[in-house]
């Protein structure tokens, strides 16, 4: 199994009400560089290796909620454009090309459940 990755993902947020408490609303920008395959359990990536950068934004919303003084919970999602620039290769080792390509994906790009530590 081979998973090699790497990924910048900033996001401004702006709370309408008092900072990082209730409603939020955010802005992020994503880029990364991936290599991934030979994966047994999914399909395609157990046949063939993926090698490419990707380039994006998006906008989010999200809910903050207080779990005490210092801790929270966050639940955010998001959606954006995503632009993805691969070579596909048919095993790792062997770095048979198969061709180059390039995709443009409009749709989700965040979901997430953070468990916060407030340092004040």
């Amino acid at each position: 199994m081979s998973l090699r990755h790497w990924l910048v993902w900033p996001e401004l947020r702006y709370w309408p009400c008092k900072s990082f408490e209730g409603h939020f609303f955010g802005a992020h920008l994503h880029t990364g560089h991936y290599n991934i395959g030979q994966i047994p359990f999914l399909s395609d990536l157990d046949t063939y290796t993926y090698r490419g950068e990707l380039y994006g934004g998006g906008v989010s919303y999200g809910y903050h909620f207080a779990i005490g003084r210092r801790w929270g919970l966050e639940l955010s999602a998001g959606v954006g454009y995503t632009y993805l620039e691969y070579n596909k290769y048919v095993c790792t080792e062997c770095a048979e090309l198969i061709g180059r390509y390039k995709r443009s994906f409009f749709g989700p790009t965040r979901l997430s459940v953070s468990f916060i530590y407030i340092i004040h």
